[in-house]
């Protein structure tokens, strides 16, 4: 390999677009090339502002589905088998779909990292986003139970907060309750916070009801309900 080839595979080398005997050369070169070293900083630097400057925010399942089409996309490119003059050229195209592809994948991680914590339970953000999403609140009872609700998701996210704390043998245990009977969803037990559950939401439930039974659960209520909810 020549000297001047060796000078153009910077912006190559700055993309991770060398490969084997090419790259240990390069990565020698840039040992004692300062001009060189100093452009790959360059070329890294400027793909990283273009990446920040292209950021957007994603839409819902955007992650999911670049997740999904890169798992079914077969890579099959050897860049050894490339010649030298037009692996520079690519590299350099390269370029704007790399900072492109980075600008998308910074407002990914961003936009995971910042996303709120769901005010009524971990999980239910999803539910609270359904069109048709509906939020009860009873507070009857001592304290608050909150539950939101989807049909078209068939999900259900409940929380107690401020209920009377139960001891180590007793647990609160919510029942799904509709025409084809009780079903249980769940037990919780309260501490020094809210406590909470996410769980399926059965067709025919048009009632939620929570009674006190023992810390293990019970196959069906055996005390009287603390709190009812009509989802009806």
């Amino acid at each position: 390999m020549g000297t001047a080839d060796t000078h153009m595979l910077t912006g190559a080398y700055a993309l991770d677009a060398v490969t084997g005997a090419e790259r240990a050369h390069f990565e020698q070169h840039l040992l004692v090339c300062g001009t060189c070293a100093q452009e790959v900083r360059e070329l890294r630097e400027v793909a990283s502002r273009m990446g920040i400057a292209a950021a957007v925010e994603p839409g819902p399942g955007m992650r999911a589905a670049v997740l999904a089409e890169a798992a079914a996309t077969r890579q099959t490119l050897s860049l050894e088998s490339v010649p030298r003059s037009r692996r520079v050229r690519l590299a350099v195209a390269l370029c704007t779909a790399a900072a492109a592809v980075s600008g998308l994948v910074a407002g990914i991680t961003l936009s995971e990292r910042t996303a709120p914590a769901a005010p009524v339970a971990l999980g239910s953000t999803d539910i609270r986003r359904a069109p048709d999403a509906i939020t009860l609140t009873n507070r009857s009872t001592g304290g608050t139970v909150t539950a939101v609700v989807s049909r078209s998701l068939a999900k259900l996210s409940l929380a107690l907060d401020g209920m009377p704390a139960l001891d180590a043998r007793h647990a609160y245990q919510v029942w799904l309750i509709g025409p084809g009977g009780v079903h249980s969803a769940g037990l919780l037990r309260p501490g020094s916070g809210p406590a909470a559950l996410v769980g399926a939401l059965p067709p025919d439930a048009d009632r939620v009801g929570v009674t006190v039974e023992p810390a293990s659960g019970s196959s069906r209520p055996t005390t009287a309900s603390v709190a009812r909810l009509d989802l009806s």
